[in-house]
């Protein structure tokens, strides 16, 4: 048979998780206010939590959340970030080719007018 926990322990207890979640959670926002890493090191310095805490499943849950909902706000970013740069990096080869054949294009003019340079320099000398 099971015994059942006094409403007045359940209670307590569930209090005492919502302040350990608030505590924690306080920390998270701090540390990342401040540019720090968020992980349990941290955590734990800053929050004053034994490192037991953070193996609760509550808090880990919590923390997981945390990591989760931060790698789905990232994830996007950073593909926009990688298309832009694929498209930018396109863009520079289409221009350098461009400029290549330009170049080459110059130097084949160039050589032709050095041709007629030499005919006519050698038509004044005569």
């Amino acid at each position: 048979m099971k015994r059942e926990l006094p409403p007045a322990l359940i209670q307590k207890q569930e209090q005492m998780r919502q302040q350990t979640i608030g505590k924690v959670l306080r920390a998270m926002e701090d540390l990342k206010a401040e540019g720090c890493r968020i992980n349990i090191k941290n955590l734990i310095a800053y929050s004053g939590l034994s490192r037991s805490v953070f193996a609760k499943p509550h808090v880990r849950n919590l923390i997981q959340d945390q990591f989760a909902a931060k790698e789905q706000k990232t994830t996007p970013k950073k593909e926009m970030v990688r298309k832009n740069q694929r498209e930018e990096i396109a863009a520079y080869i289409s221009k350098i080719d461009r400029l290549t054949e330009e170049n080459e294009q110059l130097k084949k003019e160039c050589e032709l007018l050095r041709g007629r340079l030499f005919l006519l320099m050698n038509k004044m000398d005569r």
